[in-house]
């Protein structure tokens, strides 16, 4: 009984001693009265401590007692002061630096610079600092901020701002409308996360997320994978894949000699330690390249600090210029951990000129010490508190290692209210009925959506032109036809939607009239993203291309059609009636199957109308070249349709009401398999068919990445197959490239398309993302890339057909780099050689340009 009113006791005196905690505070200046922006202020010999904020302002909760407290700022020489907090105060001190003054060393006179000596000491220890990191766990803060520091073109500005700049001129009203001020000032993003982050060899890591805070957004959940160290023992450093997808050379990786130039600028004293300053230079531009300073700790050879910048001329693709600051702490004896590091980003982009600062502050580090194994389960990698995106601003002010600036201070206020009024329903459904308007630009080319109140239900349907799926099209066969597409889909609450498309089309040189129609449900998981099932029917009369995957986009066939007298696209009518199936299972495994009959009619051309050259070469036939031994007649179909993928190493995201998968890096395993039913409601269908593919993106580092599809495929079973149920290869024969990595951008439509027992296909692309181009001058500052591939079909000796290219990709300007030309030369069985242009779209660009065609025929 003693012994526990003893610990009771203990308890008591340790809680009313944590809430006597004190609050020291003050600012980091030099000795001129200039803020050091984000400056570690620390206890001595231990890594407990804050950064100032941009403004040099710090603040620090501490127990009762007397510390010693250390500044620090590269460049500057580092100042203790001593503090005694008696209880619950706040303390306020002061630190002003003086700029850092550097020794000499004492070297023999040479050629060579004594930077040299010390980074290929550094260089030979780098493996040592890398992997004496077994384990790692630390306390994280972060805080985020993009501010805009120029007022853009009020064009823009009104483009950005819509409903809210109704009726306003002058450019200082309209940036008002956006948040700004006169000037065009304005925090564009900002956000707070605490955290705490554990890793352990080979792979393990995981980040708990205790608190995060988005302005504006109440249900903001920040980031979930906070870079918890750029480490630059690396030899490859990764920021980010759109930053740079080959990484860059860290100036202490193993081949550093070869990249950089070093100057040695001196030495000084920090405790018992001897630091050394370096400067870091690229030795070529346009090189992955770091340019800045490095400290190094002399004797333990592992880096102080450092200050690293990336430009343009660093290869980066998307800002305009990244700086890198971090400071380490020695932890004990050679063993030194991040402290804090901070990001500068910055980008200048349609008249904005954005500005940013990440800063992450690490607390608690534990280097080597055991991790409990329940850590690690479930594959999970970032896990978020239930309440972590609902504590109120009291917390955050307990809480908060950085004051906040006053810019960011305001922000939380002003977004809040506007938040608060964007969310009053009558403004909801203002929004709602803006939207609503149709536009010009909407019935022509984009199509147009309609959506209800509150958004349950939404209607849609296509544009007019033919550009992207549109009503009027041209082909030999119906002549100018007038093809509607309907869509609504209704959304409940619960994860569900019912949603219908409907297609209608009328030909007016055949004056055939067909439509069809589908009903579909789905079930999305609310505590699963990705994870969802649907089943669906369909039926009615429609045409469609005798290749299902429609090589031949309806836009291109009527240019072809009409300028050049090329009717590339074979149709054929058919009635069907079909029940569908599929469930994702949000782990990487997926499948979906498709019951359907189907009454197959053959059409025939029936207009010759066109605005091509009297010399161009006569229309074909409808039917495929090289299939006429294939004429036919109308006929009952009944098919079954089997696929199912498969994407091992899935990790995942526990946000606080759902869970998230996440990329992985392995291949996605696909297994098709397609039945034609013979007998069953006259169908004559009769054969066996399969397909296995594995397709797969490789990261090559400094030299590029790596994509293939590779696939066999063929027939168990021959005894009737229609053109439609053909093995056909995804040809191409306009101007316009078709999809990489699945077709062949030389191929005739279907003189290849075939019956074949087996046959095996090959898609590659190696992208050198930088290599070789980098170093010739025009093309270094343009950025393009270069691509060289080749796509590959082979059934037998007298069955074949090659095609190699190459490729200059990331064409474009600022962030629209999306298109890319390729030269392709192709061979076949038949001796024939061709060679010719594409223009594509990269597929890993920001654009995308797609039709809502649920992954069917229409």
């Amino acid at each position: 009984m003693k012994k526990y009113l003893y610990l009771v006791t203990l308890f008591i005196i340790a809680t009313c001693q944590a809430a006597r905690a004190g609050m020291l505070k003050g600012r980091v200046t030099d000795t001129k009265g200039l803020s050091l922006p984000f400056a570690i202020v620390y206890i001595d010999n231990t890594t407990t401590g804050t950064s100032a904020n941009a403004d040099g302002l710090y603040q620090l909760t501490l127990k009762p007692g007397t510390y010693k407290v250390v500044c620090r700022y590269m460049g500057f020489s580092q100042v203790m002061h001593t503090v005694t907090i008696k209880g619950e105060e706040t303390v306020m001190q002061d630190f002003a630096l003086k700029d850092q003054g550097l020794e000499m060393k004492e070297v023999t006179i040479k050629d060579e610079d004594p930077a040299y000596a010390i980074i290929r000491k550094t260089i030979e220890k780098r493996s040592f600092h890398l992997k004496q990191v077994r384990s790692f766990q630390t306390g994280i803060y972060l805080k985020g901020v993009l501010r805009n520091r120029l007022l853009p073109d009020v064009g823009i500005m009104k483009l950005m701002a819509g409903k809210d700049a109704k009726g306003k001129k002058d450019k200082k009203e309209v940036a008002e409308a956006l948040g700004m001020d006169s000037t065009g000032k304005a925090v564009l993003y900002l956000c707070e996360e605490k955290a705490d982050y554990y890793s352990a060899e080979p792979d393990k890591r995981r980040t708990v997320i205790h608190s995060v805070r988005e302005s504006g957004n109440p249900n903001g959940l920040g980031f979930a994978q906070m870079p918890p160290v750029i480490t630059f023992y690396e030899n490859n450093i990764n920021l980010l894949d759109n930053i740079s997808p080959r990484g860059f050379i860290s100036p202490i990786s193993d081949n550093a000699l070869h990249y950089y130039h070093y100057k040695y600028e001196g030495e000084f004293k920090e405790g018992k330690y001897t630091i050394d300053k370096i400067k870091v230079i690229p030795r070529r531009a346009y090189e992955p390249l770091f340019e800045g300073t490095i400290y190094i700790v002399d004797g333990d050879w592992a880096i102080h600090s450092l200050s690293m910048l990336l430009t343009k001329k660093s290869g980066m693709s998307f800002l305009d210029t990244m700086r890198i600051d971090q400071a380490f702490l020695p932890l004990r004896e050679d063993t030194w951990v991040i402290k804090n590091q901070v990001w500068y980003p910055t980008i200048k982009i349609l008249g904005f000129d954005i500005t940013g600062s990440f800063v992450t502050v690490y607390d608690n580090q534990k280097v080597n010490e055991p991790i409990p194994d329940t850590i690690f389960g479930e594959k999970v990698i970032s896990i978020y508190d239930k309440t972590a995106n609902k504590l109120d601003t009291g917390y955050w002010t307990n809480v908060r290692p950085l004051p906040l600036e006053e810019d960011e201070s305001t922000d939380y206020k002003v977004k809040d209210s506007i938040r608060i009024h964007d969310e009053d329903p009558h403004i909801k459904d203002s929004v709602r009925r803006m939207g609503n308007k149709l536009s010009l630009t909407g019935l022509l080319l984009t199509g147009e959506t309609v959506n209800t109140k509150e958004y349950k239900q939404s209607f849609s349907w296509n544009p007019i032109l033919p550009i992207f799926d549109g009503m009027v099209n041209y082909n030999t066969v119906e002549g100018l036809n007038i093809a509607p597409k309907l869509w609504w889909a209704y959304k409940a609450d619960t994860g569900k939607t019912l949603s219908a498309k409907v297609a209608m089309r009328y030909g007016l040189s055949n004056e055939h009239f067909n439509a069809i129609a589908k009903l579909m449900y789905r079930n999305d998981s609310r505590d699963w993203k990705g994870r969802n099932w649907t089943i669906g029917i369909e039926g009615g009369r429609y045409v469609f291309q005798y290749n299902p995957d429609n090589p031949i986009p309806e836009f291109y066939n009527t240019v072809s059609t009409l300028f050049y007298r090329k009717n590339y696209m074979k149709i054929y009518e058919r009635w069907q009636a079909a029940v569908a199936a599929s469930r994702n299972y949000g782990n990487g495994f997926k499948w979906n199957g498709k019951f359907e009959f189907q009454h197959r009619i053959p059409l025939s051309n029936t207009t010759g109308y066109n605005w091509a050259s009297p010399n161009v070469l006569p229309f074909t036939d409808n039917l495929p070249a090289g299939l006429g031994a294939y004429r036919w007649a109308e006929y009952n179909a009944v098919l079954l349709k089997l696929s199912a993928s498969y994407q091992p190493g899935y990790s995942y995201v526990q946000y606080p009401d759902y869970k998230m998968p996440q990329s992985s890096n392995w291949p996605v395993f696909t297994l098709q398999y397609e039945k034609g039913i013979p007998g069953l409601v006259n169908s004559i269908t009769d054969f066996d068919k399969w397909r296995f593919s594995i397709k797969d993106n490789i990261r090559l580092k400094m030299l590029g990445s790596l994509s293939y599809v590779l696939a066999a495929g063929g027939f168990f079973n021959t005894n009737y197959v229609g053109i439609p149920d053909m093995m056909h290869l995804d040809g191409d024969q306009t101007a316009l490239a078709t999809t990489y990595l699945k077709g062949f951008q030389l191929a005739p439509y279907y003189k290849y398309s075939n019956a074949e027992s087996v046959y095996g296909e090959a898609h590659i692309e190696y992208n050198l993302q930088g290599l070789l181009t980098n170093k010739i001058p025009l093309l270094r500052q343009a950025r393009w890339y270069l691509i060289i591939g080749n796509n590959t079909f082979y059934a037998r000796q007298n069955n074949y057909y090659t095609e190699a290219f190459i490729s200059i990709d990331n064409l474009g300007w600022k962030l629209l780099r999306f298109l890319r030309i390729d030269f392709v030369e192709s061979w076949d069985n038949t001796g024939a050689n061709h060679a010719g242009f594409r223009i594509g779209i990269n597929a890993s660009g920001p654009l995308r340009i797609s039709v809502r065609n649920d992954g069917g025929e229409w």
